[in-house]
């Protein structure tokens, strides 16, 4: 790796040529690791690596080796994860169950290896490479929500395990984690249908209601939750940036259409009696281990306790076997694995992100529209964080690299002339001034 780009060139100066075989393979590695993600099973309570996993560290190797360096402003946000991990280390020291600390740490450092690269990535050229990730998630996410539909369904073979605990899973150990999935590649689809200007773009109708589908079926409370807010941060970020009352009329018009749309796909659902004898189960705020001695909330409250009373942490996945159930509050994970060390690392990222992504979205930077998405899915994201554990998710840290790629490149923007978009190149590398 060539490290840290300086500050010493200007992004004009550090434009380089690249061989076509090079753009070819990149975009094909790419398109391929994001493609593979619709498929994350692995064995109950194992940790292994997935394809996905893979062909990320293969990609990784290519850019790298090509030439692609970290932009100097990711800086700050990778300290932040420095301090989340250095926490979870310290906490971890002396833990009952040391196996189970090495593995998260081994995890969360790979997770956060996975951002610095998609970061590093997208700077480049945020436009086009978000495009191109974007298209591939929307491919990968139809795949994962048929999947989930097919088995929810009972329509593909017995020997497929695509459900769990009568929910749609798909491609998935946790419906939990299908569910969230498929919002970013919905709200992708949803901006090039708002944009539309032709009746071609009606074909994306079916993709879309594919997608709901299996959001729906995932019967993820969390997930419904989060599908909403996030579209409705769009919508008005969207709005809210908009260049032209045409556009903003024609937003608006696509939102009233994506809400028959989701009337539409809940209402065939609900037809069949064994979706709506679930969905009304599900549908409750409350559910009966939410409550009680043993529930979530009372183990939430015995977590933050247990937190305070050691503020360096008690080492991740500690209190799970300790309490013999998770926290399902990735604040509360991170507070009580690697103390206050970690929790100010998680909570300082988590502000730095969504200060500069908004700026970045006002800015009118290259790659504003699919930012957007991004940050719209990131607030959902973070706020279903408090009532699950989020900090394994591939597609978390895949949405964080996308952010902070194209906040990095707008900040480019700001303070360089005007200049020709590059080409989409593996090895470019391009400096800015933070």
């Amino acid at each position: 790796m060539d490290g840290w780009v300086t500050e010493t060139t200007t992004p004009r100066q550090l434009e380089r040529t690249s061989s076509s075989w090079s753009d070819k393979l990149g975009n094909f590695l790419i398109f391929l690791v994001i493609f593979s993600s619709f498929y994350q099973q692995s064995s109950p309570g194992e940790s292994k690596p997935v394809l996905f996993d893979l062909v990320l560290i293969v990609c990784m190797g290519f850019f790298f080796a090509l030439g692609l360096k970290f932009p100097r402003g990711l800086i700050w946000p990778v300290a932040m994860w420095g301090l989340v991990l250095a926490g979870y280390g310290i906490g971890g020291i002396g833990a009952e169950y040391g196996d189970k600390v090495i593995n998260f740490i081994e995890v969360s450092t790979y997770l956060t290896c996975a951002f610095i690269f998609f970061s590093s990535y997208i700077f480049v050229d945020a436009e086009k490479r978000m495009r191109l990730i974007f298209n591939a998630y929307a491919v990968a996410g139809v795949v994962a929500a048929l999947a989930g539909i097919v088995g929810y369904f009972g329509l593909g073979p017995s020997s497929l395990s695509l459900t769990t605990f009568g929910r749609a899973a798909g491609t998935f150990n946790d419906p939990n984690v299908y569910g969230p999935y498929l919002i970013a590649p919905a709200l992708y689809l949803g901006l090039r249908l708002s944009k539309a200007k032709d009746m071609r773009a009606l074909l994306l109708l079916p993709a879309i209601g594919i997608l709901v589908l299996g959001l729906l079926l995932s019967f993820s409370r969390g997930a419904w939750g989060n599908f909403l807010l996030s579209g409705g941060v769009f919508v008005m970020l969207t709005l809210a940036t908009s260049k032209s009352a045409a556009q903003s009329a024609r937003l608006v018009a696509f939102a009233a259409f994506m809400g028959l749309i989701v009337i539409g796909v809940v209402g065939f659902a609900l037809t069949s009696p064994k979706v709506q004898q679930l969905f009304e189960q599900r549908a409750a705020l409350v559910q009966d281990y939410d409550v009680g001695n043993e529930g979530r909330f009372d183990s939430q409250r015995r977590a933050f306790t247990m937190a305070v009373k050691n503020p360096l942490g008690i080492g991740p996945e500690q209190w799970a076997m300790i309490n013999k159930l998770d926290t399902h509050n990735v604040y509360l994970n991170v507070f009580i694995a690697g103390g206050f060390l970690s929790i100010i690392g998680f909570v300082g990222f988590l502000g730095m992100t969504f200060v500069s992504g908004k700026r970045a979205i006002f800015h009118n930077g290259p790659g504003q529209e699919y930012l957007i998405v991004v940050y719209a899915c990131l607030v959902g994201h973070m706020t279903e964080a408090f009532i699950i554990d989020v900090d394994n998710w591939r597609h978390l840290f895949l949405l964080f690299g996308l952010a902070w790629g194209a906040i990095l490149a707008a900040r480019v923007e700001a303070v360089a002339p005007p200049r020709r978009t590059p080409r989409d190149q593996p090895h470019l590398v391009e400096g800015f001034t933070a």
